[in-house]
């Protein structure tokens, strides 16, 4: 979400492939550019922001740039890690309505599972009982929510590289993670997270129904 979030934010051309194949670091996602491998979001930006003469971050001051590198990071690498958890770990089997595979899949994704779990322990953060990391996750999201306040978009009012990735996450949260407490929070103990979720949905996703395959009844 985060990538693609930019690329539209950037209006840069894409012809966007999915599916489970790895890129060049190992993970998704990653783009191929003239013939060649790009892996990790954060480089891929990078390189695109140079290539392209983008600058999405243009107006902000050098300080404005330090925080929106913080609150980056913070999603990217420990708010992240929570919805990981929360999916993978604590509601494995709601997996198959929301990747809709059949179980099969979900016997394969067994073993995958069993994987994440020794990398949330390797990171640190899958150390944490239940409630402890559940309550290291609401400071994140509550952090979010208090910085961005009644503004429209995280750092003023148009939107910048930040509000890609923040997006990328809180997204999965709001449409993809239902009945559990991140969804709570998101659109009940902060709901200016919601609502600023789906400015970002209206204004660079007007496909989104069709590529959710959903009706606004379901939403």
């Amino acid at each position: 979400m985060k990538l693609e979030t930019y690329l539209r934010m950037a209006d840069i051309p894409y012809e966007p492939m999915y599916g489970w194949s790895m890129g060049p670091k190992g993970k998704i996602p990653w783009i191929e550019y003239n013939g060649e491998a790009k892996g990790d979001s954060g480089l891929i930006i990078e390189f695109l922001n140079r290539e392209k003469g983008v600058d999405l971050n243009q107006s902000l001051s050098e300080a404005d740039k330090a925080v929106s590198r913080a609150f980056t990071k913070m999603v990217e690498e420990n708010t992240y890690w929570g919805l990981v958890r929360n999916r993978w770990i604590d509601n494995f089997d709601q997996l198959q309505e929301l990747f809709e595979v059949p179980w099969l899949v979900m016997f394969l994704l067994r073993s995958a599972r069993g994987k994440i779990q020794q990398t949330l322990w390797a990171h640190g953060i899958g150390r944490h009982d239940k409630d402890d990391l559940e309550g290291i996750i609401e400071k994140d999201l509550k952090a979010i929510s208090r910085f961005l306040g009644a503004k429209p978009y995280l750092m003023g009012d148009e939107p910048t590289e930040v509000d890609a990735a923040v997006f990328g996450q809180l997204s999965e949260i709001c449409w993809a993670n239902s009945d559990t407490y991140l969804h709570r929070i998101v659109t009940v103990d902060c709901p200016n997270l919601q609502a600023y979720c789906n400015r970002i949905k209206d204004r660079y996703w007007l496909d989104w129904d069709r590529l959710t395959k959903k009706s606004k009844k379901d939403q």
